[in-house]
């Protein structure tokens, strides 16, 4: 499932999330914003590899390795 349709799937477009590329030479936070600014980022094609709520917020895990 892509970010977009994730997020589409929220009621409220206006939580903010946290993105991680889980790509081995990125490991590392590309996104703090809202679930509509998710839709409609860079990232918004990306699928969620995995997801968890924790006190600070949903957060989001994607990888960006390129398919060889």
């Amino acid at each position: 499932m892509s970010i977009h349709d994730f997020c589409y799937l929220c009621t409220d477009d206006q939580v903010e999330i946290r993105i991680y590329d889980m790509n081995d030479d990125v490991e590392d936070e590309v996104f703090i914003g809202t679930m509509r600014d998710a839709m409609y980022g860079d990232f918004a094609e990306y699928d969620v590899e995995s997801f968890d709520y924790t006190p600070d917020g949903l957060i989001l895990n994607i990888d960006t390795t390129e398919d060889e």
